[in-house]
């Protein structure tokens, strides 16, 4: 659990975190193609998803002016370390295994 200055640091930095930015750039690079505003598109650290409520992801993509079911139009593959969930039709999290 991130409790500390130091914590924190190492929570927001984490593989979920990095793959979320990965995730974002490609959306960014989907919204343009489409003609959607990709300055609208937003990751979510871990620090930022407890004091929204969130609960337990370790980062989060959210794009709520997204086309409908853009979160199923651009594939994240999950690797190794992290795995992702659909949570609605405006956010995907992150998850470090």
């Amino acid at each position: 659990m991130c409790r500390t200055r130091e914590q924190w640091e190492i929570c927001n930095s984490s593989a979920a975190v990095h793959a979320a930015t990965k995730f974002a750039l490609q959306l960014e690079e989907y919204a343009k193609r489409i003609g959607y505003n990709p300055k609208e598109i937003r990751v979510r650290n871990k620090e930022q998803i407890l004091k929204g409520g969130y609960g337990k992801a370790d980062a989060q993509v959210i794009w709520k002016e997204g086309p409908d079911d853009w979160e199923l139009d651009v594939i994240f593959e999950d690797t190794e370390v992290v795995d992702s969930t659909v949570e609605d039709e405006k956010s995907i999290s992150f998850y470090n295994k």
